[in-house]
């Protein structure tokens, strides 16, 4: 395996179309999949309340892993991103991580613009600024049938 450098881990994270949120709930790991865009060194996610929204308020301190897997090679590379999670106050603020998040994936879910789109309320925006993060690849050393991450 081999180590991304920080501005490697963050293009992965940036450029991720899925993620996966950790959180501590009642003392038990909580993972769950986001979708989510990186604004101002933050990564941010539109949400209902529930669990995760509840366990952060328990404990703002969470993860956030991303990663992409080549079929053809089994080569693939993850970034992990730890920060305190804050969730956002701001109404202006809100509405431009909604569109943010909008313009990220306008190609899965077309234009709001479009028959049947509206522009959906802000919801629970989760602001989780990046204290550190880190990534690794697969790397090259292993054959395709032996490399670490692949069933």
């Amino acid at each position: 395996m081999q180590d991304l450098t920080t501005d490697q881990a963050r293009q992965l994270m940036s450029e991720a179309m899925v993620a996966h949120l950790g959180v501590i709930d009642h003392g038990e790991p909580y993972v769950t999949p986001i979708s989510f865009v990186v604004a101002d060194n933050a990564i941010c996610v539109r949400t209902g309340g529930g669990r995760r929204v509840d366990a952060i308020a328990e404990n703002p301190r969470v993860c956030v892993e991303a990663s992409e897997f080549d079929v053809d090679s089994g080569n693939w590379q993850s970034a992990i991103a730890w920060g305190e999670a804050e969730l956002m106050e701001d109404d202006a603020g809100a509405r431009d991580i909604v569109l943010a998040l909008m313009e990220k994936y306008r190609p899965s879910i077309g234009s709001p613009l479009s028959p049947g789109g509206s522009f959906p309320g802000a919801g629970v925006i989760i602001r989780i600024p990046i204290d550190h993060i880190t990534g690794r690849a697969s790397g090259s050393f292993f054959s395709v049938r032996t490399r670490p991450g692949r069933l």
